[in-house]
């Protein structure tokens, strides 16, 4: 039990500061072919990072393995492409709430397919979520200039949805029989996937646009996909190790939290009375998910 507090603190840690590098990269990359650049960055850290820490990951890999990579691979492309647009366009507060909300699907997974408990307390949490999402897209978004709502909106949904099938596929390798040797092979696989599709856009886009190679543009990605990484992996192990009724929600809440707290020290962001209002009813909702 305290071996996994201490790795769920750890991926805390880790969640918060991949948040915080992609808001940094989302203020720097107004030209699409920088934007890609930074995401293979990003996953080519994050893929690195893994295969240092398992230089043995592909002694042994089944096809199952391989199926599950291809599918995570695909939604990290989602999720993190679309989390990185929508913190160009909105608080970083507001972009972190709605993304950690995705943890919904794995809860509900969780029910379907893993029989774990299911109650009207927990039933309460989901209607709590969807208030959270309708309050926040009702008027004008919070941080988001005027016409651009609509692409704030499909953005930050969409990396919401891809989070969370990024939750039920932890959880799907986790349970299968090649769990325990595999679980690197199944990360690694999967961010090269991400890399490879990221890097060919920039490359397509490269002859288009010039680009200045500087250290401060470069090292946040780099940062961002470490976090990435370190954190696809303890949420993967406790994904297999913690209900997921408990795990996801704790995570996500105290994600939310702290990088609500690092939106405003470090990047200046005003917390109107809507937002606060938005942020308590989703701590409200993960806590009551959490029950």
């Amino acid at each position: 039990m305290a071996g996994n507090l201490l790795y769920l603190g750890m991926s805390v840690v880790l969640s918060v500061g991949r948040s915080m590098f992609s808001k940094k990269m989302a203020c720097m990359t107004p030209k699409p072919g920088l934007f890609f650049r930074n995401q293979a960055l990003l996953f080519l850290s994050a893929g690195l990072l893994l295969l240092a820490g398992n230089p043995d990951a592909f002694s042994a890999v089944s096809a199952v393995t391989v199926g599950y990579s291809i599918a995570y691979g695909l939604l990290l492309i989602a999720s993190q492409w679309m989390y990185t647009f929508a913190m160009k366009l909105g608080l970083t507060s507001v972009c972190s709430l709605i993304y950690s909300l995705g943890f919904i699907f794995p809860t509900i997974s969780g029910v379907l397919f893993w029989h774990e408990a299911f109650t009207v307390t927990n039933l309460f949490g989901l209607f709590l979520t969807l208030t959270v999402i309708l309050l926040t897209f009702r008027g004008d978004a919070e941080g988001v200039a005027n016409g651009r709502k609509k692409l704030f909106l499909i953005a930050i949904l969409t990396a919401m949805t891809a989070s969370g099938g990024l939750g039920i596929l932890q959880k799907l390798q986790q349970s299968s029989e090649t769990a325990s040797k595999e679980t690197s092979a199944f990360l690694i696989l999967a961010f090269a996937l991400a890399f490879s599709a990221s890097g060919g856009v920039w490359l397509f886009r490269r002859s288009r646009e010039r680009e200045r190679v500087q250290l401060s543009v470069i090292l946040p990605p780099v940062f961002a996909g470490l976090c990435f990484g370190g954190a696809n992996l303890l949420n993967t192990l406790l994904a297999g190790r913690m209900k997921s009724a408990v795990f996801f929600p704790i995570l996500n809440i105290l994600t939310i939290l702290l990088c609500t707290l690092c939106g405003i020290l470090f990047f200046r962001e005003k917390l109107t009375v809507k937002t606060v209002l938005v942020l308590l009813l989703g701590m409200a909702a993960v806590t009551v998910l959490s029950l």
